[in-house]
């Protein structure tokens, strides 16, 4: 899962956090039209979105949690009303959306080890389609370390 963190703050220009160390943080893959694939824009596409504070950071560190992947979509599902975002979908917009975030932020991160800090890069393309890459930031030394 993803996690806010101070790592790597201030590495990029335009870095920015909000959120405090160790918040769930996700992806909501709404992005504003003023989104640049160099990054330049608003931020939204640059930031991870935290689920309790509701505010933004641009780096996240991959974290292993007690937490089941059901507990995580039921966070997400309370941050998405709680932000006003899922009053203006139907129940299967909303469904899917959820699902989108847990295959892009939870099955895609899974080939990264714990303790690598990632970035987001994410704008919408020549066709309105919203292109959402993880920049890998900073790779733990012993990924393995984690787990000790």
């Amino acid at each position: 899962m993803l996690v806010a963190t101070s790592q790597t703050q201030g590495d990029v220009a335009g870095d920015f956090s909000w959120v405090p160390d160790g918040e769930l943080v996700a992806r909501y893959g709404i992005v504003c039209a003023d989104e640049r694939p160099d990054g330049g824009g608003c931020g939204c596409g640059r930031a991870y979105a935290g689920l309790t504070t509701h505010r933004a950071t641009t780096s996240a560190l991959v974290s292993e949690r007690d937490m089941t992947e059901t507990d995580w979509r039921a966070a997400v599902h309370t941050t998405l009303y709680d932000t006003g975002w899922a009053v203006h979908m139907a129940s299967t917009e909303l469904a899917d959306l959820i699902d989108a975030m847990a295959a892009r932020d939870l099955h895609a991160l899974g080939e990264l080890a714990v303790g690598t800090v990632v970035g987001r890069r994410a704008w919408n393309d020549d066709s309105g389609e919203v292109v959402d890459d993880i920049v890998v930031r900073r790779i733990p030394e012993r990924p393995d370390a984690a787990l000790e």
